[in-house]
């Protein structure tokens, strides 16, 4: 692993995964093109999860009922959730364009 991938896969781990930025982003901050910045994420990301599982660092978020929730809060009486939205490039494909399709109706356009 290269000494740009190894700056690169530190800093995912302590900035990518709290703040999201896009991939031009990421890519402009190690000196790589959107493509190379994505195609590192998603290579690296597995290899850090499974290094946080390991060590025991990983944070269980996988809730499939309120309960679970509930228990995973731990007695806290509220929850902020950040729901950014980010822009979404869609397919040219009809089949795919249907699969991320909400029905909602853009009032601005």
């Amino acid at each position: 692993m290269g000494r740009a991938h190894v700056h690169f896969f530190k800093t995912v781990r302590s900035a990518y995964y709290k703040t999201y930025p896009t991939f031009d982003v990421l890519g402009t901050q190690f000196d790589m093109v959107r493509s190379k910045a994505h195609e590192n994420l998603h290579k690296l990301s597995p290899i850090l999860y499974n290094t946080l599982v390991h060590l025991e660092l990983m944070p269980y978020r996988e809730l499939g009922t309120p309960d679970d929730l509930k228990a995973a809060l731990n007695g806290l009486d509220r929850l902020i959730i950040d729901a950014t939205e980010r822009a979404y490039h869609r397919s040219q494909d009809d089949a795919k364009q249907r699969e991320h399709y909400s029905g909602k109706k853009n009032s601005i356009r």
